[in-house]
């Protein structure tokens, strides 16, 4: 498959500019496109930060709508899907009633109907891939992940939320404005989901669930606990860790599986445990992560589109704009403290 950049120099050749000014363009040419992509990046992977009550926090994540994401929640709802969609919100705002709140604040942020946001927290969506590493070492617990979605996915933002009616949380969207495919809590642990297979139930989307734990529970156990009671959408595969114990948690609707870790360093691949693995520090896991040998850094029709490096001891976290083979990982503050 010809490259982009064999294109514009097809089309130099074919107007029989010189190979120096051929160069000059085609200089010029793919700096203009690299800004664009930055660009692009810069809006798609924003960190929001946002404090106050839930209906604060849906105001203020308004900022980060894009041309793209207002398009689609603009769309009308189709009336067959409607009783569904309203069916997996009540059971979304009884499992955390704050929830209603903040989709209320984003609707009137930008003016369009609830019904468009509770058809966002409500996606059958599809079933995910992702590699994630958990090492249990001298140097706590620490777990990697890569996240890899369609190409065509544009909601990528970072949530950094400090509410006063929950618990503070960090996570990241991908495809679903609101719900996080994992989530961090001031409180020193982790949920991460995936998808094993897309259905059209009712109940709780997993890529809500992450954020729901972390902001309603101080603890790993009562969020387990929590989880058990939920009803969720899909079926799904649940990694919760704290700074001792590394749970496996298996959801169909309100029927529950779990399994507690106890090989290390630990490769998970799409939610299933698959064994042990050569990664028992934070470099060897940003190594796995960014390897293209390993499988784990994707690129294509879907790509993975972040990677993130928890260290939940330290209460240290670093994230990637992107597929770990390029984008650096960044130091990210971790949650709690913002106002």
């Amino acid at each position: 498959m010809a490259s982009r950049h064999d294109a514009h120099v097809s089309a130099l050749v074919s107007l029989n500019i010189s190979p120096f000014h051929s160069i000059i363009l085609l200089m010029r040419q793919l700096y203009t496109e690299l800004v664009q992509m930055q660009d692009e990046a810069s809006e798609i992977y924003r960190l929001i930060n946002a404090g106050g009550n839930h209906y604060d926090i849906g105001r203020k994540m308004t900022d980060a709508i894009t041309d793209k994401l207002l398009s689609r929640l603009t769309t009308p709802v189709e009336p067959s899907t409607l009783d569904r969609i309203l069916k997996c919100a009540e059971i979304s705002f009884e499992a955390h009633p704050v929830m209603k709140d903040e989709m209320q604040g984003i609707s009137e942020g930008i003016s369009i109907d609830i019904e468009a946001m509770l058809r966002e927290i409500s996606d059958a969506a599809w079933p995910t891939k992702s590699v994630t590493i958990v090492s249990k070492s001298e140097e706590g617990m620490i777990a990697g992940r890569n996240f890899t979605a369609p190409s065509s996915v544009f909601v990528r933002n970072m949530l950094r939320l400090d509410p006063n009616d929950s618990y503070a949380s960090l996570g990241r969207m991908a495809g679903f404005f609101s719900g996080t495919w994992e989530s961090i809590s001031v409180f020193g642990y982790f949920v991460a989901a995936d998808i094993l297979s897309a259905s059209q139930g009712e109940g709780v989307a997993a890529y809500m669930v992450p954020r729901m734990l972390t902001e309603a529970n101080k603890t790993l156990q009562s969020a387990v606990e929590a989880l058990g009671h939920m009803n969720v959408m899909q079926k799904s595969s649940f990694l919760l860790l704290d700074r001792e114990r590394a749970l496996l948690v298996k959801k169909e609707g309100t029927s529950t599986s779990l399994t507690e870790l106890d090989t290390f360093p630990a490769l998970l691949v799409n939610g299933e445990f698959k064994g042990k693995v050569d990664a028992d520090s934070a470099d060897k896991i940003r190594a796995y992560l960014s390897s293209h040998d390993s499988g784990s850094c994707l690129h294509g029709e879907e790509e993975t589109i972040y990677s993130l490096l928890l260290n939940l001891e330290k209460e240290e976290v670093h994230y990637t704009d992107g597929a770990p083979c390029s984008a650096p990982f960044r130091h990210i503050d971790w949650p709690g403290g913002y106002a």
